[in-house]
């Protein structure tokens, strides 16, 4: 009889054991699940911050190539500076030469 009691009170206290270990597994499992929604809340939120972020730098990089472009076609090349040195050099020429100047009261040939 004592072998039939304690075989009892062993059995209660392995399905005790059993009920503790599987609410223990329960709990470490809903705390990797509150684990997993917080870290995917926090993921989200960096690739919206990338997102912007990537964003923003397009948009510089489109206007700074935009600034050159426009810079490159709207700028004067040495070909045009040299053709422009020369014609100002003759229109000062005839302007403040003696012989004709304007400032002189003659007049002014292009």
């Amino acid at each position: 009889m004592k072998e039939n009691k304690k075989t009892k009170t062993n059995k209660v206290s392995m399905d005790d054991l059993a009920i503790m270990i599987g609410r223990g597994f329960e709990d470490v499992n809903n705390r990797f699940g509150e684990l997993d929604s917080r870290l995917s809340r926090k993921i989200d939120s960096l690739d919206n911050k990338i997102d912007a972020v990537e964003e923003k730098l397009l948009r510089r990089i489109d206007g700074l190539s935009n600034r050159i472009d426009d810079l490159s076609l709207n700028r004067a090349t040495r070909e045009e500076l040299k053709i422009l040195s020369i014609r100002v050099e003759k229109v000062e020429k005839k302007v403040f030469s003696t012989e004709g100047g304007a400032s002189l009261g003659g007049k002014v040939k292009f």
